[in-house]
């Protein structure tokens, strides 16, 4: 395998361990605040992200590269409020959002089938939480005009 190829997916491979760590702050977090709703989804993203930490090592190992995991440190956070870890939350999710669309375009650009192959899989149903809170909000405020008398 490419030496380039071999530190861009590592580099994803970290960026990935890193949010998912982040997510399980985030999930605990939020579980703790009797957020259930918001709790699950982030563990069904921790499992998501759990499983393309595997595929991306997997993708290194099958081509005979290394598998690099630096250290990371996971703590837990204290927000002073729920809506300041959303907002915490939102701009994790803004921030690998951009992640992810580095390592896809950079990928896109690559010449290697199997690596555009694994990218597209592991991020087809990639969804920004910015996007799914808006659609929240639209449903919210569909139901509330609903809900008000008629004129």
């Amino acid at each position: 395998m490419d030496k380039i190829i071999e530190e861009v997916v590592n580099e994803q491979l970290h960026a990935e361990i890193w949010s998912s760590n982040l997510c399980l702050v985030f999930q605990l977090y939020f579980f703790e605040q009797k957020l259930p709703m918001l709790s699950s989804w982030l563990d069904v993203q921790i499992q998501k992200k759990s499983l393309r930490i595997r595929k991306l090592a997997e993708f290194l190992i099958l081509g005979k590269a290394n598998v690099v995991i630096r250290e990371q440190v996971c703590r837990a956070e204290e927000w002073q409020s729920p809506m300041m870890a959303l907002n915490a939350l939102l701009a994790h999710e803004q921030y690998f959002h951009q992640q992810v669309v580095d390592f896809l375009n950079w990928v896109h650009h690559a010449n290697n089938p199997s690596l555009q192959e694994l990218a597209s899989d592991l991020y087809a149903d990639e969804m920004h939480l910015g996007d799914f809170i808006l659609e929240l909000l639209r449903i919210l405020t569909k139901e509330w005009r609903r809900r008000l008398p008629f004129e």
